[in-house]
């Protein structure tokens, strides 16, 4: 079992690479294949993106991360203290909606990044907001490391 855990500042998850460094080590200790260990990344960078601008406003505060490898699973979860958000609640129709060349930039991220995972869970624990992203270890139905995700696991 691996564990890793980062403490950043919201300067720090906007102008650094720990968060991708952090899901790289983890879905190499995992094995997870490239395109699970991109999509874990994807996620994990956008969730903490959004908490630094959105949840916290650009201004000061703490995404505390910790990332684990157990025997089914390599996970990483965000907490922080910015106002309570579930990022499942976000509508993206909208976005998906609109027409193409006149759409604006944004709305379609947080949908991309936990579409890509096999399980994303949200709850608001003691005041702080906890996003646990989840890839499987194991491989689809025929063997391989496809990944189809988009489950719900709590």
């Amino acid at each position: 079992m691996t564990v890793r855990r980062l403490r950043l500042s919201t300067s720090a998850v906007l102008l650094n690479g720990h968060v991708a460094e952090l899901a790289g080590l983890l879905a190499s200790r995992g094995g997870l294949s490239s395109w699970q260990a991109y999509r874990l990344r994807l996620a994990a960078e956008e969730i903490t993106v959004n908490i630094a601008e959105h949840g916290y406003r650009g201004g000061p505060g703490v995404v505390d991360i910790l990332g684990r490898v157990d025997g089914a699973h390599v996970w990483l979860r965000t907490e922080d203290d910015a106002p309570p958000f579930d990022p499942r609640r976000h509508d993206p129709a909208p976005a998906l909606a609109a027409d193409p060349f006149r759409r604006t930039v944004g709305g379609l991220g947080i949908h991309l990044a936990l579409g890509g995972l096999d399980g994303f869970a949200y709850d608001h624990v003691d005041g702080r907001n906890r996003n646990t992203m989840i890839m499987s270890r194991r491989g689809g139905p025929d063997g391989t490391n496809d990944g189809a995700g988009g489950h719900d696991h709590r």
